[in-house]
């Protein structure tokens, strides 16, 4: 029976690195976040936005499983984004066969700094500079044959002279033969594999993987070194064919990159690339780590605040109770006040006249025996300390001889509003400590609301790569988000039939109504369409409430530049007569919608939340769960914030059974459809 694999052997490294290298080659970094040890790498490639998933002890692969982003990011997150943020992705590579990768990152300096993953003793982060110096690490240790210090020179760790890529078959034999260790542990100790690559050798070659390697003939070490080689070819140079395997129970245990023969009787999912493979895998086993114990860790916090509430309110049960004795025994004082005053007197006389403290005690005594009134609440005399101990209500109370009833009385008094002043404090902290606990319920209840698992993203169609909405007749309209869209939508999406639209001023994207069936596009669509211009504009950030816009045909745009002249990037040359939509109005809906997509349970579905946004009119025609924008300088919110207020809104206005969906919306998500400016919501 295998185990159930929890990170990545040194053949998986090799093989996540070649994917990861073509398909991140010049993407640059554009934020970083990180949850439970797992770092999430925002990353903008030629191919798209990708999310880069790094957990320092087990593996790296890209990710379309949705995340949750922590609200405040942690001060080293905050540093690395200082450093890291803007870097242009130029190399991702294994270091030497071994647990290590390395991506080569540079910027407008043309410096190339490193960024090292090592996956192995407990893992850790590090960002190199040009001279391979620390510039931060996650953990900073020492070791006995290197340090990770800052500001010191990082040294990888030393390497086994053999290397399974270069090993040759003499060097092969000259390893083993000698050792008393059963050759399965020689080859994973002295190759560097990991326990499955060494059973498959073992496997490959019909040798039993427990015999002493001082037992082997040189037949097996043929066999051996063959069967080796067999396994190096395919993972330089075979096919991949990417599998997750299951084990004789139906649970998943292992990700492989190309097929072993050990598992060829195992059930397996195949997928199209290695990081498919893993990502699937790994999301699951991240889903106990990050999910799960968020239920726990707030019932923790909740048992903690329990046990101060009930140990305050413990405490406030003393405090009454002394206030009350202490407001009783000066009550009982001053009742007495006469009887009190007198037993001093006779006690500070006798003591003038030259008796001891010992003989004035046993005659009070003898006298409360004999029932004389003026001792009846004596008790004893503390010469130490000039205290007189009575009696009152079965509770021994001092007395300071040195001090008058009247002034006993008043600091008995005043020990009482201590305590009723200390009541007051910590009636007001355990009313604080039922704010926690109220709080941490609360919070308890939305996480239960929450999803229990991570989802995949649903694929984006090709149009979701540009600003986008669908006009309430049902035509397509995009735009661009910046000078490279303006060119792919120009170069790649333009059509015939299609309109293209624009501001009267520059600051525009470029705007396609799409029209590919040569359909009668009305003025409703038309308005709509230039409201999204419009919208998207520099007329936003200049808080203009309504700007001119103007269609066009393809035809009439174009990149030429007259004669002499350079044409930016994501500008255009219109020619030929304008159409014209006048007091066009700067105005968003942001609206959401759910899409139901596969679980993979036949019991539940997933109903996905997705953002739409452009003119009120054709985003309520999809959904009623929507809220308005307007341009604002005076009383406008900036982008980030107003993100977090759009998220909090449709929490709380959709049905109950809808807002653990909700909670999937990454506030990243809802930004890419908000105008550049400030906005502010619109009044209803």
């Amino acid at each position: 029976m295998f185990k159930t694999i929890k990170e990545f052997s040194n053949f998986d490294v090799h093989v996540i690195t070649k994917e990861l290298d073509s398909i991140l080659l010049n993407g640059t970094i554009s934020n970083i976040y990180e949850i439970e040890g797992i770092l999430i790498i925002k990353i903008n490639t030629i191919s798209g936005k990708k999310n880069l998933v790094v957990k320092k002890d087990s593996r790296i692969n890209l990710t379309e499983f949705n995340y949750p982003i922590p609200d405040y990011p942690s001060q080293y997150i905050i540093s690395l984004r200082k450093l890291l943020k803007s870097k242009k992705i130029l190399k991702v590579f294994q270091y030497k066969f071994d647990r290590i990768i390395i991506i080569e990152l540079n910027d407008y300096t043309n410096k190339t700094w490193k960024f090292v993953i090592e996956l192995f003793n407990k893992g850790n982060f590090l960002l190199l500079d040009e001279n391979n110096i620390i510039l931060m690490a996650k953990k900073y240790r020492k070791f006995k044959d290197r340090n990770i210090l800052a500001k010191n020179e990082y040294l990888f760790p030393k390497s086994s002279e053999t290397n399974f890529l270069t090993i040759n078959k003499e060097e092969f034999k000259n390893l083993f033969k000698s050792s008393q260790a059963e050759i399965v542990r020689d080859l994973s100790r002295k190759v560097r594999l990991s326990g499955l690559y060494s059973e498959e050798i073992c496997y490959r070659a019909g040798i039993d993987k427990n015999i002493p390697c001082i037992d082997l003939t040189d037949e097996n070490f043929e066999k051996l070194y063959n069967s080796l080689k067999k396994l190096r070819n395919d993972l330089l140079f075979g096919k991949i064919n990417a599998q997750i395997v299951f084990n004789k129970q139906g649970i998943e245990f292992s990700v492989i990159p190309f097929e072993l023969d050990i598992l060829k009787s195992y059930e397996k999912k195949n997928f199209s690339t290695f990081n498919k493979a893993v990502d699937e895998f790994f999301s699951k086993i991240d889903s106990e780590t990050i999910i799960s114990p968020k239920d726990e860790k707030i019932e923790k916090k909740i048992e903690h605040q329990e046990k101060i509430l009930k140990n305050q309110e413990e405490y406030l049960q003393v405090l009454k109770n002394k206030k009350e004795k202490y407001y009783q025994i000066g009550d009982y004082i001053f009742a007495n006040f006469n009887i009190l005053e007198k037993l001093i007197s006779v006690i500070l006389n006798a003591k003038n006249k030259g008796y001891n403290w010992e003989e004035i005690t046993q005659k009070l005594l003898k006298a409360k025996n004999e029932k004389i009134n003026e001792v009846e609440f004596f008790e004893n005399i503390d010469p130490s300390t000039n205290q007189l101990i009575i009696k009152i209500e079965n509770e021994n109370v001092s007395l300071d001889l040195r001090r008058s009833i009247g002034e006993n009385a008043n600091i008995i008094y005043s020990k009482g509003k201590k305590a009723e002043k200390k009541i007051k404090g910590t009636v007001s902290a355990i009313e604080k400590t039922k704010e926690k606990i109220k709080k941490l319920k609360k919070e308890k209840d939305l996480v239960q609301k929450e999803i229990e698992f991570l989802i995949k993203k649903p694929q984006k169609k090709w149009y979701e790569k540009f600003r986008w909405f669908i006009t309430s007749e049902g035509f397509l309209v995009i735009g661009g988000r910046d000078a490279t869209t303006n060119e792919i939508i120009f170069k790649k999406y333009l059509d015939p039939h299609d309109l293209v639209f624009h501001t009267i001023f520059p600051g525009s994207p470029l705007t396609v109504i799409k029209n590919p069936e040569n359909k009668n596009i009305s003025s409703y669509s038309l308005y709509e369409s230039a409201v999204f211009v419009a919208s998207y504009s520099r007329a936003w950030k200049e808080n203009w409430g309504v700007i001119d816009v103007f269609y066009v045909d393809p035809d009439q745009i174009s990149k030429s530049p007259p004669s002499g002249e350079f044409l930016q990037k994501g500008s255009f040359i219109i020619s030929g007569k304008k159409n014209f939509i006048k007091n066009v109005k700067t105005e968003l809906t942001i609206g959401l919608k759910f899409s139901e997509i596969e679980s993979g349970d036949i019991n539940s579905k997933i109903l996905y939340p997705k953002i739409i946004c452009g003119p009120e009119s054709a985003i309520k025609k999809q959904t009623q769960i929507v809220i308005s924008l307007i341009p604002s300088k005076s009383s406008g919110i900036k982008k980030g914030k107003i993100g977090k207020d759009i998220k909090s809104y449709f929490i709380n206005i959709v049905e109950e059974k809808l807002k653990k969906w909700v909670h999937l919306l990454s506030i990243d998500e809802i930004l890419l459809y908000l105008p550049n400016g400030l906005s502010k919501f619109k009044e209803i």
